[in-house]
């Protein structure tokens, strides 16, 4: 049998919120099969690796974007040439 490996979690991190978003919030996680602390816990891990990415690098983006772009007018034009055909 393989044993998994559990880290005992002593923090804590309290939130306040309404009765009616708390509820709202279990019976959705539980509708899905979660638990409040697997949600949570994920989210935070999400948060901080998009900080430790960094700022995304805007001109490399722009020049992929011109490439997709003249690579979709290729192919629009194939396509248009092979409909007329």
């Amino acid at each position: 049998m393989v044993k998994r490996q559990t880290t005992k979690l002593g923090n804590q991190i309290i939130v306040r919120m309404d009765d009616k978003t708390k509820e709202a919030f279990m019976d959705k996680a539980k509708t899905e099969g979660k638990t409040a602390s697997e949600l949570i816990m994920g989210w935070i891990r999400s948060y901080l690796a998009e900080e430790s990415q960094g700022t995304p690098d805007l001109a490399k983006m722009q020049v992929d974007l011109e490439t997709l772009k003249q690579q979709v007018a290729v192919l629009q034009n194939e396509y248009l040439g092979k409909l007329a055909a």
